[in-house]
């Protein structure tokens, strides 16, 4: 991981709320039949929501998180960056 990047807005880990938009949304994009990143077998529950914690955890998700402050700032953080500080 590049350890120039610097979190400047926000905590430097995914909050819930961002955590579950991205569930969310991921769920949704599953259950529409995008393919799915993580190998399912037959342990694994067919569920969207399961799967798509899965493969948030894994830190499979190509997903940028914007962050914006009151006075218009805002920053471009990819999610490698904040999964990695939730473990």
């Amino acid at each position: 991981m590049d350890t120039s990047f610097k979190i400047r807005i926000g905590p430097p880990k995914l909050t819930k709320y961002e955590r579950a938009r991205i569930i969310g949304v991921r769920a949704l994009q599953v259950s529409l039949g995008a393919p799915v990143l993580i190998k399912l077998d037959e342990n694994t529950p067919k569920d969207p929501l399961v799967i798509a914690e899965k493969e948030l955890e894994m830190g499979l998700l190509p997903i940028i998180i914007r962050r914006k402050t009151p006075g218009g700032e805002y920053q471009d953080i990819p999610l490698k960056y904040l999964v990695s500080k939730n473990r």
